[in-house]
């Protein structure tokens, strides 16, 4: 499912999740069905794609502002509770958002990240050599290794795939220089 299919959906959703629990009526009301519509055909000719920001931070404001205030009440209020009523669609739209935002940033900030994750693999085993009980060390040790493969995952996330065969060829020009 591509981005403006997903935005369509959680759009939909949240419209929905309005009616239901805040309007209280089980099915939704034509000028709120009047909205989901328009917000989808909006989003079928947002010029800017799959590329598109949160349409809050879109340069380009494509609602009247009659919808725009609608949707703005609507966001207000459903934004907050979707972690209640949809935990499965707030949790996936927060991992979209965050995979978007790190795909954002810079080749350099990517390597960055990935390269500290190399302390944390060092650590994570380092600290098998203290003193201290089995315990702590199975604690330090998870604490450690998560944050070494949280540092991997996002420096990858960051890189994305041009990025990692950037650095692939990086290191093979280098080994064949030497």
């Amino acid at each position: 499912m591509n981005r403006i299919e997903r935005e369509k959906q959680t759009v939909q959703r949240l419209i929905e999740l309005y009616c239901r629990h805040h309007l209280k009526v089980e099915t939704m009301p034509e000028e709120y069905q009047h909205l989901a519509e328009f917000a989808c055909h909006r989003l079928d000719h947002c010029k800017y794609g799959e590329n598109k920001t949160a349409c809050k931070n879109c340069p380009t404001h494509f609602y009247a502002s009659k919808e725009r205030e609608q949707i703005r009440e609507i966001m207000r209020w459903a934004y907050q509770r979707m972690i209640l009523y949809s935990p499965k669609d707030a949790i996936a739209h927060t991992f979209y958002n965050v995979k978007h935002w790190l795909q954002s940033l810079s080749f350099r900030t990517g390597v960055i990240v990935l390269l500290c994750c190399i302390p944390f693999y060092v650590l994570s085993f380092a600290q098998m050599l203290l003193p201290i009980s089995v315990a702590a060390k199975g604690i330090l040790w998870t604490v450690l290794f998560g944050l070494a493969k949280t540092c991997q995952y996002g420096g990858l996330t960051i890189l994305g795939v041009e990025g990692y065969k950037q650095l692939k060829n990086k290191f093979k020009r280098n080994k064949q220089q030497a």
